[in-house]
């Protein structure tokens, strides 16, 4: 395991890593999880992705740092195609989650709305990895890791895995798009579970 690697690139850390910094052990950490005190989701495959804002928070206060607030989440999701979009938009209402929530259908809108609101999530669809649009998700990965901003991936089923892959050197979560999200719902509640904590905190 490439510890430098995953601590300067990734938006989250696996359980393997978090247990490592907290020197705790896997199943320690398994149980903080469990009593909400780290924010972590599951991958479609199973495996458990830890937050690294939760995991400063909590190295924060061991040495009694002040932990700066975390904002009201926000999140912008791009769709290119109309009713997709809209789709996404009425799943992401039925879920009852105090987020606010934009989908839009344009590149550029996706960055004019994430500038004036400053989300702390956007998503970004891909149908199919083109060398154009790996060449888009590399600027708007760049760009949204210097505002602070979660940028993740959604792909549907058949592009999934070559998208993973392709995607994994950079540090972009990609989710599987299926009709009930939950994949990204898991990880919208834990982002939520974090802004109350630091709130709390």
């Amino acid at each position: 395991m490439k510890l430098d690697s995953e601590l300067a690139e990734k938006p989250y850390y696996s359980t393997r890593t978090a247990a490592k910094l907290l020197n705790v052990s896997l199943g320690t950490v398994q149980k903080m999880v469990e009593r909400g005190e780290l924010g972590a989701w599951k991958t479609n495959g199973g495996h458990r992705r830890i937050h690294k804002e939760t995991v400063h928070r909590l190295l924060a206060t061991r040495v009694g740092q002040e932990v700066p607030s975390v904002h009201e989440l926000d999140l912008v999701v791009f769709h290119p195609n109309h009713q997709e979009a809209q789709r996404i938009h009425a799943q992401l209402g039925k879920w009852g989650l105090p987020l606010k929530s934009v989908v839009v259908e344009d590149v550029v809108d996706t960055i004019i709305t994430s500038v004036s609101s400053h989300p702390r999530v956007v998503l970004y669809y891909v149908e199919e990895l083109s060398d154009a649009e790996s060449a888009t998700i590399e600027k708007l990965q760049n760009f949204f890791a210097r505002q602070n901003v979660i940028f993740a991936v959604i792909t549907n089923r058949q592009a999934y895995d070559g998208v993973a892959d392709a995607l994994q050197h950079w540090g972009i979560m990609v989710f599987l798009k299926t009709p009930s999200l939950e994949e990204v719902k898991g990880f919208l509640r834990a982002q939520l579970m974090m802004s109350r904590g630091a709130a709390a905190g």
